[in-house]
């Protein structure tokens, strides 16, 4: 079940989170964050500080998700200990998130008071939202200034009307350099094309650690017999400051600053081909503290812009994702964005 895979790939290998059936598990959710927290020698206020964000994450999956997981994970970044709290659930996705970081919103499916403590409490904060599939949020409390290189990541997607899930995937990963991003898009869409989609960022995990022209090109030859898809991946290195990406086929990436912007080039070339020796372009260009990068399929018009729209881009990541969606999506395709805010 394609949901099911979903929820294995938030938690990652090897963690097994407590299924949150009711009251009870939300309290054995923050026992769970007290047990974490006491070999690491972490500070009290610390540690009931993430326990009140696994509370307040919770306490939403009972209210508003069809099946919730929670896990709580030890996390070090340059000898800074901290704790990892994931939440994931099978439900319908965030349908409001900008009334709810404003602490209004109590209606059914909206997240309430609860997402604006966890943006409010946590250092960093990575949300996954797929409507009908479901919401991942990971939130992490360090015991003093860690080296970050983003504080907000945000995924926010929408399948083709009619279809049970999206054609498009995306995915990040944290490395020792920075983060390393990809955004696909199936060709068609529902379950074959996320097939697609899926198995290239499957393709991307396994290969991190070369070029990303090396990637692309692995990507490549994975796909070969399925449908095929469209891919951007973007790599952060946190130390110089650059964003270095490569795209093929009609996947946008763009930079934004409060005073300039950057449109990524792809390559025309669709992923699954049986061409070899395709080049694929890549662009590097500086972040500035307080950039922020969007990543989004075809499902948004061909001319989605934020250049000038300053207010936009000062919002939470999910909340620029969400104004994306509403004001840009094509009502004839599945569409998936990423919206990252760096430090």
């Amino acid at each position: 079940m394609e949901k099911r895979l979903l929820i294995t790939r938030w938690f990652g290998a090897g963690v097994q989170p407590i299924p949150i059936y009711d009251e009870a598990s939300v309290t054995t959710a923050r026992q769970r964050v007290r047990e974490a927290g006491q070999p690491l020698n972490l500070r009290k206020e610390l540690v009931e500080n993430v326990a009140l964000i696994a509370s307040e994450l919770t306490h939403n999956q009972l209210a508003h998700a069809r099946q919730g997981y929670f896990a709580i994970l030890p996390v070090e970044r340059e000898g800074v200990k901290g704790l990892e709290v994931i939440a994931a659930d099978i439900g319908p996705g965030l349908v409001n998130p900008a009334l709810a970081i404003k602490g209004r919103a109590s209606t059914a499916g909206s997240l309430g008071e609860g997402l604006a403590a966890v943006l409010r409490i946590a250092d960093e904060v990575q949300f996954d939202s797929r409507m009908q599939e479901g919401l991942c949020v990971i939130a992490r409390k360090f015991e003093a200034p860690a080296p970050s290189p983003y504080s907000e990541i945000a995924f926010m997607g929408k399948p083709y009307p009619g279809e049970p899930i999206s054609g498009d995937d995306g995915v990040c990963l944290t490395t020792e350099s920075g983060i390393l991003a990809a955004v696909a898009d199936g060709l068609g869409h529902g379950p074959e094309a996320r097939q697609a989609s899926s198995r290239a960022l499957e393709s991307l995990s396994r290969n991190r650690h070369l070029e990303l022209d090396q990637i692309m090109l692995a990507c490549n030859t994975d796909l070969i017999g399925t449908r095929g898809c469209a891919m951007n991946i973007v790599r952060f290195n946190k130390e110089n400051r650059t964003v270095e990406c490569a795209s093929v086929g009609d996947v946008n990436c763009h930079l934004y600053t409060q005073r300039e912007s950057h449109f990524f080039t792809a390559t025309p070339f669709v992923l699954g081909s049986t061409l070899q020796k395709q080049r694929i372009r890549i662009e590097q260009v500086k972040a500035a503290p307080g950039s922020v990068l969007v990543v989004f399929t075809d499902g948004l018009k061909s001319r989605t812009s934020l250049k000038g729209q300053l207010d936009v881009l000062r919002q939470p990541a999910i909340v620029i994702a969400q104004h994306l969606l509403e004001g840009y999506s094509r009502p004839d395709d599945d569409v998936l964005v990423l919206v990252g805010k760096f430090r």
